[in-house]
């Protein structure tokens, strides 16, 4: 098969495989997934990953080495840091602003030397006690400067680990993003009336959450607590097996539920739940433990000593939920603790190529990226490309 310049990227995902192609026009040629049942280890991804690249050289007839990777793991964290100058005379914006950015890279990668920077953002810049929140343009002369930066940040072990499944498998991975940040990004365009926005990623058993405000991202913060959870209290409440409560939580799934400490669940709902066991079970019960679960995923994910307090009051932000385990608020209703303010709790259904099309749309566009810093700091003429990447 003939080599080729379009760009190709897999959504690496603890329960499914989701590939994209794109050609030199931006246009998505192919689309494709796989699931994953053995979740526990890597061995059945590997397999997968190699099944899934052969299945599209052989569709489009094209060889494919280099990947745009998106993954998500409980070990991703964020670093906030602010950096500040303030000079005895006039200096350069431009050549200031690069140096400084590269000095708060320096710091972190010197300090967390265990892992490994994936994505750096600039969140704010104060220029002579004046806040910019958009690009910086101007090439002036300034007297001051302080740049507030966020760094998304993994454990370099299994930052590594991934690589090489990749590398065993002929595949070359040529950027690496935060599946669930790059996700948000590209999602908060449509929400463009809201202000706040809060999204909850809940995967298989990792839920990530990350905040915006007026589209800039303020907060990050993942936890060890996913779809799975919900899965394993079923199961251990109501004692059942796992086979059996994961056939519960995808009836609720497909179901029209409303989810409350103190509401009954109508007779219909019930004999189905009880068809597809063959069970007699509290249906009510059920709700109590689903419910809980959740509640404790939204209270721990936002639990961290640096949320932001502008966002504590959620009476004026929307809720937006992501990912596969997030499937439960499709067609149910949660009434949640009155402790959750939130003005809105929406659910946002994700298909396998608007993911990828967010992992490209991330790619080309080049935002923020760590990498793109490393490639261009020595080339001439780097300063005016390095502005318009870090203010985003």
């Amino acid at each position: 098969m003939k080599k080729n310049n379009y760009s190709s990227v897999i959504d690496f995902g603890s329960d499914s495989l989701r590939l994209g192609i794109f050609n030199s026009e931006s246009k998505n040629i192919l689309s494709i997934s796989k699931q994953i049942i053995e979740k526990k280890d890597y061995e059945e991804h590997s397999k997968s990953l190699n099944s899934l690249i052969r299945s599209a050289e052989k569709k489009i007839s094209l060889h494919l080495e280099n990947i745009i990777v998106l993954y998500d793991h409980s070990e991703f964290y964020s670093i906030d840091l602010s950096i500040k100058r303030e000079f005895d005379q006039p200096i350069n914006l431009k050549s200031t602003y690069y140096s400084l950015i590269m000095e708060a890279n320096s710091l972190i990668n010197n300090n967390y030397i265990k892992d490994k920077i994936i994505h750096l953002i600039t969140v704010k810049s104060i220029i002579d006690n004046k806040e910019f929140f958009e690009d910086i343009t101007d090439d002036k002369k300034i007297n001051s400067i302080i740049i507030e930066l966020k760094f998304l940040c993994l454990n370099k072990e299994i930052y590594e680990k991934i690589l090489k499944i990749f590398k065993e498998n002929n595949l070359q991975i040529s950027n690496f993003y935060c599946s669930s940040y790059i996700k948000s990004f590209s999602y908060v365009n449509y929400f463009n009336k809201k202000e706040n926005l809060t999204f909850l990623d809940i995967g298989w058993e990792r839920s990530t959450i990350i905040s915006y405000v007026d589209k800039k991202l303020l907060f990050f913060n993942t936890i060890p607590i996913g779809g799975n959870h919900i899965t394993k209290d079923i199961s251990k409440v109501l004692k059942l097996t796992l086979q059996d409560a994961e056939k519960i939580k995808k009836t609720f799934n497909k179901s029209e539920i409303e989810f409350s400490f103190d509401q009954n669940i109508d007779n219909d709902k019930k004999n189905l739940i009880q068809e597809i066991l063959g069970k007699n079970i509290s249906v009510d019960l059920l709700k109590q433990v689903v419910l809980a679960r959740v509640e404790e995923i939204i209270t721990l994910s936002s639990k961290a000593t640096f949320y932001p307090k502008d966002l504590n009051n959620n009476i004026n932000s929307t809720l937006v939920l992501t990912g596969n385990g997030s499937n439960l608020f499709d067609k149910n209703s949660f009434h949640l603790d009155s402790k959750y303010s939130f003005k809105e709790i929406s659910f946002y259904e994700e298909s396998d190529s608007e993911i990828c099309n967010a992992g490209y749309n991330f790619y080309i566009k080049k935002y923020n990226e760590i990498e793109f810093l490393y490639k261009n700091k020595k080339k001439v003429g780097f300063f005016e490309k390095f502005f318009n990447l870090f203010s985003r």
